[in-house]
């Protein structure tokens, strides 16, 4: 995950313990962020399954290797559920107060289930997967991933900065890969 959206979801968990789900306003902000947060949770899981995941169980499907970590991650039912429920939220703009308090109740339990599963999900990417990427195949196939994957990043939505500009595009992904 890109420590960026981490922190993103950070701020967002944050600001829901803090809102006043009464103001309408409010609301809606917090709505538009948290679906904005929730997309880029969803499109950097299908990245990494379609990019990375894939490419691993390949690997180890050539190597006749069976991992059953490998075989089950990556559903993204639960990001999907928390997504719709965002989304659902914005119909509470139009009900009355008790509604939209009794809606802020849900949702936050919503996000203390979704936090308690999302952190060790990630542990266990750090824990088993990236072992795995690194036991399994060289360092040049590992750059080739990271830059697709960067890459896919880069134009997950329709107005793909590499098909706008793609020299500066290719130069910032070459400049990261390099870690310069």
């Amino acid at each position: 995950m890109l420590m960026e959206e981490y922190m993103l979801f950070i701020v967002n968990i944050f600001q829901v313990s803090e809102i006043n789900f009464a103001d309408i306003s409010h609301l809606t902000n917090l709505l538009e962020n948290l679906v904005n947060t929730f997309k880029e949770f969803k499109a950097h899981e299908q990245i990494e399954n379609k990019y990375i995941m894939k490419k691993l169980k390949d690997k180890l499907r050539a190597l006749s290797v069976r991992n059953t970590a490998v075989c089950n991650c990556h559903s993204d039912n639960q990001l999907t559920d928390i997504l719709e429920l965002v989304q659902d939220g914005y119909k509470c703009t139009q009900k009355t107060e008790t509604d939209r308090k009794n809606f802020g109740t849900k949702l936050r339990k919503a996000l203390e289930d979704f936090t308690e599963t999302f952190i060790p999900h990630m542990e266990e990417e750090e824990a088993v997967f990236q072992p795995m990427l690194i036991k399994y195949f060289t360092t040049d196939e590992l750059r080739k991933i990271k830059f697709k994957v960067l890459e896919k990043h880069f134009c997950q939505n329709d107005n793909c900065a590499k098909e706008k500009f793609p020299e500066k595009t290719d130069f910032v992904l070459s400049k990261y890969m390099n870690g310069t």
